[in-house]
């Protein structure tokens, strides 16, 4: 009996620390693949934001007629990045809950504008000489920042240099260029 222990143990012990090696490696490949398609979901979360920063340019300039103000909704893709959001990233909530106060601060202004462009009620100077468009713009762009920032250091894509949202059109203004870096996997 002692010899077939003497075989059976060294057997067991190996065959034990072959399963745990097995758990080990899968439980790494599962984190692997969770951390993978969270960064996935970050990079798609930025490429929506980087959407939204274009949609608000473009109704910087043009009048509001296609759509009326009581049935106004968020755009589609700010829409988007709050299902992300909620999918993926709940602690982003504060921060997009601001940008979507900004969203709204910024829209209301946009429709005063138009309405008063339609009464010409008064001559109106353009949106980008208007110092309210401006302010509304800043605390915009700060809480796009910040989301940004907050989403990459999430993903673990802090080591990058990155550019303001700046409202001068050097962000917003090339949606060909992704927000995945170009050395990313």
């Amino acid at each position: 009996m002692s010899t077939t222990l003497d075989f059976a143990l060294p057997l067991l012990m190996v065959t034990a620390a072959l399963a745990v090696a097995f758990v080990l490696w899968r439980l790494r490949v599962a984190f692997a693949r969770r951390q993978a398609r969270r960064r996935a979901a970050g990079y798609q979360l930025m490429d929506c934001l980087k959407a939204y920063t274009v949609w608000i340019d473009w109704h910087r300039d043009e009048p509001l007629m296609h759509a009326k103000p009581d049935v106004l909704t968020v755009p589609p893709p700010l829409e988007q990045a709050v299902r992300i959001k909620e999918e993926d990233f709940p602690e982003l909530s504060p921060l997009m809950l601001k940008l979507l106060h900004t969203h709204r601060e910024l829209m209301q202004y946009l429709w005063e504008q138009n309405i008063l462009r339609m009464t010409h009620a008064a001559t109106l100077a353009p949106h980008y000489a208007d110092p309210r468009y401006h302010q509304l713009r800043d605390i915009q762009d700060a809480a796009l920042d910040s989301l940004f920032l907050r989403c990459r250091q999430l993903i673990g894509d802090d080591e990058t240099e990155w550019k303001r949202t700046r409202s001068d059109f050097s962000f917003s203004g090339d949606l060909n260029v992704p927000s995945r870096p170009s050395n990313s996997p």
